[in-house]
């Protein structure tokens, strides 16, 4: 009969483990399975809360401060500047904002701080505000206090330790400084003999004498001829480097800004002049509006009118230095003497 209690101990034994084990079981599938409980947060005004990873800090450690914000979505969050001289100082900001299920904007603000100056600190004693339409919600900033350790050890001296004593120059200046300062004086008298002679350049080497207008003008005329814009048809093209031939011309030989100036001005300071008679005032005056034609009316001349522009053109400037050299003649030979 013995062995068949001890038998019937064991399978009780049994029976009772696994009436536990299953209870454990259940319990614990209970308690997981219930949602965790919300925090209620007010909808209509700000909340602030805050977390800090340590308050105990040496000298220059640096130490992250997070100021969360709950507040309406129509609100405007104003956080106080943060820093005080070496006693807080503000390393690095950045925040976050993200909308909540339950109608709230969550602002997360993250400051990275330090401190050189030990002892203790409050790192603001400002405010937070939230504007809402014409309300505005303040709530003091989280009163927190950072401890400012020394990183000196209890065993080091705290006493400012004495300068060394000067160190004696040698009594003979070394030669390298005589070689720097012969250089440098060397460079000097050369810089400045080079800068006179650069200035007195004309004197020494005389320039040559500038091309009359009048030689530039044929030249170009000869160089618009070989470029064969008569026999391509080209009269945009030939009218335009004509007409430029005979501004640059002008402005070389009379002196007028005639590049740059349009053809009623030219015409109009041209008609004033003692050395152009009516005929040749007349010459200019139609080729410069013909040339104006063509450009900008997009006109089309046939050749015969395109070499007559070029010969009326070339006999102009024939016409006006004959006229110059004449002048400059006359002024060589005294009053009174004739021929």
């Amino acid at each position: 009969m013995k062995p068949q209690r001890r038998k019937d101990a064991k399978i009780a034994d049994g029976a009772g483990c696994f009436v536990g084990l299953l209870l454990a079981t259940l319990l614990l599938l209970f308690t997981g399975c219930r949602q965790e409980e919300t925090k209620t947060i007010p909808t209509d005004r700000l909340t602030v809360e805050y977390s800090i990873d340590r308050e105990t800090i040496r000298v220059g450690d640096p130490v992250e401060l997070v100021v969360t914000a709950y507040f309406p979505t129509n609100g405007i969050l104003e956080l106080p500047e943060i820093g005080r001289r070496k006693d807080i100082v503000l390393l690095n900001r950045d925040w976050e904002n993200t909308p909540r299920e339950d109608g709230l904007i969550q602002s997360e603000t993250r400051f990275s701080l330090t401190s050189f100056r030990l002892g203790e600190h409050i790192v603001s004693t400002n405010t937070i505000s939230c504007r809402i339409g014409d309300h505005t919600f303040t709530t003091n900033f989280p009163e927190i206090v950072l401890h400012v350790e020394s990183t000196l050890t209890g065993s080091a001296s705290t006493e400012i330790a004495d300068i060394k004593p000067m160190h004696q120059l040698p009594g003979r200046i070394p030669r390298w400084i005589w070689i720097v300062l012969g250089t440098a004086a060397t460079a000097f008298l050369v810089g400045m003999v080079s800068s006179k002679l650069w200035k007195h350049r004309e004197t020494i080497i005389p320039s040559a004498p500038p091309i009359l207008p009048h030689i530039l003008a044929f030249q170009a005329l000869e160089h618009l001829k070989n470029k064969g814009l008569l026999e391509k048809d080209a009269c945009n093209p030939f009218y335009t480097e004509l007409s430029l031939i005979l501004r640059i011309y002008l402005d070389g030989r009379f002196h007028l800004n005639a590049p740059d100036e349009t053809t009623e001005e030219i015409v109009e300071a041209m008609s004033t002049s003692p050395e152009l008679n009516g005929t040749q005032r007349n010459i200019l005056q139609n080729f410069m509006r013909q040339a104006d034609m063509v450009k900008f009316a997009k006109g089309h001349p046939d050749r015969i009118t395109m070499e007559a522009a070029f010969d009326t053109t070339k006999q102009f400037v024939e016409q006006t230095q004959q006229m110059q050299d004449l002048a400059a003649k006359e002024r060589k030979e005294p009053k009174g003497e004739s021929r």
